[in-house]
C-alpha cells in the first residue's frame, strides 16, 4: 500500500504537467515504453542518464558528451536497448523532472533481477538546510529556486531514498560532478564542476513530501537514511569522480568538451576485458587520470549491497563494472551508421585521449570478424580507412580490395586500430593561466610564439598539455611534501603546471623573473615534455597484436608484484595485478623497483625502457654491451633484458647491485614507458649509445630526439603500413609491430 501511495503521490505530478510533456521529456511515448517492457526478456537493463550543461549562470560545456559516452558505451558493449536508455538533458533535467524520470522509468520497471545504470554530469553543491548539522551534498539540477531561500536541487537524502526504492540490488550510481567549491571556476586548463553553497535554504514542498512519501514506503526515519548516507552505505554501487573534498572537472579536447572522469573511466570500459572486475577497470581508469591532475582528483568507490555480509568489491555479482560482463568484445569503435555499402560512420570513443588527439586522417581500422557477414569466412577482414574526423566521430570507407567486396558492414560492428597514423611535427599547447594579469599574458603569448614547437592557448578554452602560471604557496607541489612547500617555492615565480595545476618539477624559477626570460629558461623542460608526449602517442596496450606482459615490482623481501599490463588482443587474462583500491599505485622513497618483460607471441622482440622519474628528469635503462644491440639467445646473454626470445621472460634492470633502481627523493609521479618492437631501434640505440655510460639509469639530456627516433624505428618496423598511405609526412604504426605500455605510479615520504 505505501508503494502504491508512492506512485500515486508520482502521478499527482505526471497529472499537472499533463501525459504529453512527460513523453516528451523522457523521449519515449508512454504507450511504446508500456509495449516494450512486455516484449523485453525477464531481465533487463535500465539507464537513466542526466547531463546539464545549460545553467543560467557559469554554463558548463562536457555534461552532454558525457551522456553520449555512456549511452554508446550501453548500447554497443553493454547491449542495453536503445529504448531502455533514458536521457535527461539540460532543460529536460529539473529537479522534478529527474525525479519523475526515476520513479516511471526505474522504480516502477526494474524487478529484482534487472540491472540499473544511473548517470548525473553537472553541478553539485553543498545545501545548508537550516542547521549545522543539516548540510548534506547536492546535485543541482536545471531549474531555478520558485521561490527565495527554496532550492531545486536533488539532495543526498532523496537520491538514498530513490535508490533504496528500487527493487534490485544491482544498481550503479556514477557521479561526475562534486560539492565542494575552490574559489574559483577553472583550476588550471579544467573547469570545475561544483558551486559555491548558497546561504541557509529549505526544500520547497513538493520535494519534501517526495521525501516524507519515500520514507513511509520504505519504513525507515531521516535519522536511520542520515545515519547509514554518512557512513557511505548507499544502495548500490556509487561511483563518484572526486572525493569529499576533492573537486570533479571537465577538459576541453579536439572539437568536443567531457568529464575527465566519464571519458576516461568508458574509454577504458570500451577495452576492459569481458571478465576483468571493477578493481581492475578503476586502477585503469585512475592511470589515465593521473598525469592531468595528479592526487586532486580521485575516483571513490561506496555503496552496500543490501543482504550481503561481504563489502562491495568482494560481493560476486558486484565484481563486474555496471554489473554485467560486457556483451561485446573489446573494442577501439564501433560502427554506427551507413551511408552506402562503402561509407560508414564509426564512434572512437575506445581510444585513448593523448592518442586519438593527435589522430590523423587514413589511419585504419579492421572490422571485427564476429560482426561480419561476408560471402566466405575465409576471406580477410576489411579495413576502413578514415578520411574526416569530428570529435569522437569519424568517416570511414572500405579499402577497395577484391577480398572485401562482399563485406556487409552494418551499425554495431565493432572495430579496431590496424594502423595508427600520426603527424610528423608534433607541438606543445601551453594554457596562459586566467590567474595571470593582462600584462603578464600578453608576454607570455609574445615569447612562446618565438617558440616554434609551442602554441598558447586561453586556459578553458581548448586542449593544451600544460599550463604556464606562477606558484604560488598554496599550490599542490607534486615534487614536495606538505610540510614543506611553504617557504620551499619561490614566491609568484612562474613556471610549468599540468592542467590541473600541479607544478611540473623542475620548472619555478626566481621570484623577480621576467615572462619572457622564464619562457627562455623552460626551453629544456619543454622539449623534455615534448619528448615524453611524443612516446604517449605510442601507448597501444589494448590495440597491440604484439603479445607481451609487463609487471612493476618492489624488490625487497618478500618481493611485491604492484601492478601489470598486458596487450589485451592477444592475452586475456582478466585477473592481472592491480592497486586494491582501485587507484595510481603508491611507492615510498627508498625502495627499489624493477621490471618484468614476458614476451607471449611467437617471434623475438626489442624493448626499450624510457620515461620521467619524480623529479622531472628524463631516464632511460639502458646496457653498454654491443652484444646486446643483436639478437641473441637466451643461452648466450641469460639476463639481457633489451632482446626477449619467444616465450622468454627479461627482467629490467637485471638483479645485480650495480643495476637496482632506487626510489628517491622528491615525493611526485613519475611515468615509465615500457616500448616492445619485432625489429631493432637502430636509430633509438644510436643516440643512446653515443653518450656511453657505466650506469644502467642513466638521464637522458636529448630526450625529444631519443622520443623522435623511437617513433622512426616503429614507423620503419611497420612494414606493411605503406601500402595503404600514400603519403610520406606522417608516421604510419602498425599494430601487429610494437606494443608500448605507459606505468604512472606516486612516489610517496
Amino acid at each position: 500500500m505505501k508503494r502504491r501511495s508512492l506512485l500515486r503521490r508520482t502521478g499527482l505530478l505526471l497529472g499537472a504537467w499533463g501525459v504529453s510533456e512527460l513523453g516528451l521529456s523522457l523521449g519515449v511515448p508512454m504507450v511504446s515504453r508500456t509495449a516494450s517492457a512486455l516484449a523485453q526478456p525477464t531481465t533487463r537493463k535500465l539507464a537513466l542518464l542526466i547531463g546539464i550543461n545549460a545553467y543560467r549562470n557559469e554554463p558548463l560545456n562536457g555534461c552532454l558528451t558525457d551522456i553520449e559516452l555512456q549511452r554508446e558505451l550501453l548500447t554497443y558493449r553493454f547491449g542495453f536497448q536503445p529504448g531502455d536508455i533514458l536521457t535527461l538533458a539540460n532543460e529536460k533535467a529539473t529537479r522534478s523532472q529527474i525525479e519523475t524520470a526515476f520513479t516511471e522509468h526505474l522504480i516502477r520497471q526494474a524487478k529484482p533481477d534487472d540491472v540499473v545504470v544511473i548517470h548525473f554530469s553537472g553541478y553539485g553543491s553543498l545545501l545548508k538546510l537550516g542547521t549545522a548539522d543539516e548540510i548534506q551534498p547536492a546535485l543541482i539540477t536545471a531549474d531555478l529556486p520558485s521561490e527565495e531561500l527554496l532550492t531545486n536541487a536533488i539532495p543526498e537524502d532523496t537520491l538514498y531514498l530513490l535508490l533504496r526504492s528500487l527493487q534490485t540490488d544491482q544498481v550503479t550510481t556514477v557521479l561526475d560532478t562534486s560539492y565542494v567549491y575552490p574559489g574559483s571556476a577553472l583550476q588550471g586548463n579544467l573547469r570545475i564542476r561544483s558551486r559555491p553553497a548558497d546561504g541557509v535554504a529549505s526544500l520547497d514542498q513538493t520535494e519534501q513530501l517526495l521525501q516524507q512519501d519515500l520514507l513511509n514506503t520504505l519504513a525507515l526515519d531521516r535519522a536511520q537514511v542520515r545515519t547509514q548516507r554518512l557512513s557511505g552505505q548507499m544502495p548500490g554501487i556509487i561511483l563518484a569522480a572526486a572525493g569529499d573534498q576533492q573537486v570533479a572537472t571537465e577538459a576541453p579536447w579536439n572539437g568536443f568538451h567531457a568529464g575527465l572522469f566519464t571519458y576516461a573511466l568508458t574509454q577504458q570500459l570500451w577495452q576492459a576485458l569481458p571478465h576483468s572486475t571493477l578493481r581492475v577497470n578503476l586502477s585503469r581508469t585512475a592511470e589515465r587520470l593521473g598525469k592531468r591532475v595528479d592526487q586532486k582528483q580521485q575516483i571513490t568507490i561506496s555503496g552496500k549491497n543490501r543482504g550481503s555480509s561481504g563489502g562491495i568489491l568482494s560481493a560476486p555479482h558486484f565484481s563486474m563494472p555496471y554489473n554485467l560482463s560486457p556483451s561485446q568484445p573489446p573494442a577501439d569503435g564501433v560502427i554506427t551508421a551507413t551511408d552506402d555499402p562503402k561509407t560508414v560512420h564509426l564512434w572512437l570513443g575506445g581510444l585513448a585521449p593523448q592518442v586519438f588527439e593527435q589522430y590523423s586522417l587514413n589511419s585504419l581500422f579492421t572490422v571485427e570478424s564476429d560482426s561480419v557477414a561476408s560471402a566466405s569466412d575465409a576471406q580477410p577482414l576489411p579495413l576502413l580507412q578514415v578520411y574526416e574526423r569530428n570529435g569522437l566521430t569519424a568517416k570511414a570507407k572500405v579499402v577497395a580490395t577484391s577480398s572485401t567486396q562482399d563485406a556487409v558492414l552494418a551499425v554495431g560492428q565493432r572495430v579496431q586500430e590496424a594502423i595508427r597514423v600520426l603527424p610528423r611535427t608534433v607541438g606543445l599547447a601551453i594554457a596562459i593561466d586566467s590567474h595571470l594579469k593582462r600584462i603578464e599574458r600578453v608576454d607570455a603569448v609574445s615569447a612562446f610564439s618565438a617558440v616554434s614547437y609551442v602554441s598558447a592557448a586561453t586556459a578553458g578554452e581548448q586542449a593544451v598539455d600544460y599550463v604556464f602560471g606562477r606558484g604560488r604557496a598554496t599550490t599542490q607541489v607534486a615534487s614536495l611534501s606538505t610540510d614543506a612547500i611553504v617557504g620551499s617555492i619561490p614566491p609568484s615565480s612562474y613556471g610549468l603546471f599540468s592542467q590541473g595545476r600541479d607544478v611540473i618539477p623542475k620548472t619555478l624559477g626566481d621570484s623577480d623573473e621576467a615572462v619572457k626570460l622564464a619562457v627562455r629558461r623552460l626551453a629544456p623542460q619543454l622539449q623534455t615534455l615534448l619528448g615524453a608526449k611524443m612516446l604517449g602517442l605510442t601507448v597501444n596496450d589494448s590495440s597491440s597484436q604484439l603479445g607481451v606482459r609487463a609487471t612493476l615490482a618492489q624488490l625487497g623481501s618478500p618481493e611485491k608484484l604492484l601492478v601489470q599490463q598486458q596487450t589485451d588482443r592477444v592475452a586475456s587474462d582478466p585477473n592481472l595485478i592491480t592497486p586494491s583500491d582501485g587507484k595510481l599505485i603508491t611507492i615510498p622513497i627508498g625502495n627499489r623497483i624493477q621490471y618484468r618483460i614476458e614476451n607471449t607471441s611467437t617471434q623475438p622482440i626489442y624493448v626499450l625502457v624510457l620515461g620521467l622519474d619524480n623529479s622531472g628528469t628524463a631516464i632511460g635503462v639502458w646496457h653498454n654491451s654491443e652484444a646486446a644491440l643483436q639478437p641473441s639467445s637466451p643461452s648466450t646473454i641469460p639476463d639481457q633484458p633489451y632482446w626477449v626470445a619467444p616465450g622468454e621472460s627479461a627482467f629490467i634492470p637485471v638483479s645485480a647491485p650495480n643495476s637496482e633502481w632506487v626510489i628517491r627523493d622528491p615525493v611526485g609521479l613519475a611515468e615509465t614507458y615500457i616500448i616492445c618492437s619485432r625489429a631493432p631501434f637502430q636509430q633509438t640505440e644510436s643516440l643512446l649509445n653515443s653518450n656511453l655510460s657505466s650506469r644502467v639509469l642513466r638521464p637522458i639530456d636529448n630526450f625529444l630526439e631519443v622520443a623522435q627516433a623511437v617513433v622512426q624505428d616503429l614507423h620503419q618496423a611497420s612494414d606493411r603500413a605503406s601500402q595503404w598511405i600514400g603519403t610520406s609526412d606522417v608516421f604510419t604504426l602498425d599494430v601487429n609491430a610494437w606494443a608500448t605500455f605507459r606505468f604512472i605510479h606516486q612516489v610517496t615520504a
